[in-house]
C-alpha cells in the first residue's frame, strides 16, 4: 500500500476486519487507512467463546472499535 500511494494510487482503502484485531496490528496501517468497517459480532464475550472460540472478544473488540475511530 505505501508503496501504490507513493506511486501515485489515490483510491480511499477499506479495512473490513472481523473487529478481534490486536491494537499493535491496527496501528500499523495508521495513516494509510481511510475507512475501517470492523464487525461486532458479540455483546456477551462468553457467547464468543462458546461459539467462536475466542476469549474476551468484547473487550478486545471495544478497544479495537476505539483505536479504529481514533
Amino acid at each position: 500500500m505505501e508503496i501504490a500511494a507513493a506511486d501515485g494510487l489515490r483510491l480511499p482503502l477499506v479495512f473490513n476486519t472481523g473487529g478481534y484485531d490486536s491494537l499493535e496490528a491496527l496501528q500499523l496501517p495508521d495513516g494509510v487507512i481511510d475507512i475501517y468497517m470492523p464487525d461486532m459480532k458479540y455483546g456477551d464475550s462468553a457467547l464468543a467463546h462458546r461459539y467462536s472460540h475466542v476469549r474476551d472478544y468484547v473487550e478486545y473488540n471495544r478497544k479495537a472499535v476505539k483505536e479504529m475511530h481514533r
